[in-house]
């Protein structure tokens, strides 16, 4: 195995390294952990050969160790089974997070439109676009950085300030290209539509999360990291 182990590439060998400390947080033992590494080494390096790397072989570290943890459902104090939101499907994680958006927005820009008649609505491209944006920006967050950290990864600061900063100057451009559209393209709901479409984004976010226990990648950026 440690013939294996010396072939493999630095991105490679990054990826063994985590898989084993993972392997290693789900109780598998030392004999469990070489048993695994000794049937997956030969793919690798065969993969690695091919110019494939081992995360697009055997899939994400956390997906990977994923098929070894036990399957035991955890319960609360009264014996009743907890919801775990695990499920990290990129699409999912992003969708979660931009209906969180739209329901946020839609629901603040309605109310207080309602509260003050002077104050107006953004059209139906701005919110979508601001919601989804946003949802494709902390989702990039919680990808190249708050998960790397988790993982025990650093991440130089210097790149975590730069990934902010571009992701905020593309979300404040976009928003300000599309509420310079006109009316007959970007259209003005009314408020009252605002805040039904807020409260029914809000409602399918809930119902999706429910359904494929997405994991909330806005609620794992407030999260305490690993060391």
């Amino acid at each position: 195995m440690e013939n294996y182990i010396e072939q493999l590439t630095a991105k490679n060998s990054e990826y063994v390294h985590i898989i084993t400390r993972e392997l290693v947080k789900i109780g598998k033992t030392d004999e469990e952990i070489k048993t695994i590494l000794s049937e997956i080494l030969p793919e690798i390096i065969d993969a690695q050969n091919r110019r494939i790397l081992a995360k697009d072989l055997l899939g994400t570290p956390s997906e990977f160790t994923a098929r070894y943890a036990p399957k035991i459902a955890k319960t609360d104090s009264s014996g009743k089974a907890i919801i775990t939101y695990d499920n990290e499907t990129p699409v999912l994680m992003w969708l979660d997070s931009s209906l969180l958006m739209l329901g946020v927005l839609c629901l603040m820009n309605g109310i207080m439109a309602n509260m003050n008649k002077n104050s107006r609505t953004y059209g139906i491209i701005t919110l979508l676009v601001m919601s989804f944006v946003a949802g494709v920006i902390i989702y990039l967050m919680y990808r190249l950085i708050y998960k790397k950290q988790a993982m025990g990864l650093k991440v130089p600061w210097p790149q975590s300030i730069a990934i902010m900063v571009v992701a905020f100057l593309v979300w404040i451009t976009l928003f300000g290209a599309t509420v310079m559209l006109p009316t007959t393209i970007n259209v003005v709901p009314p408020r009252l539509v605002v805040i039904i479409l807020g409260a029914a984004a809000l409602g399918i976010r809930h119902f999706l999360k429910r359904r494929y226990h997405i994991k909330p990648a806005l609620g794992s950026l407030s999260q305490p990291v690993g060391k």
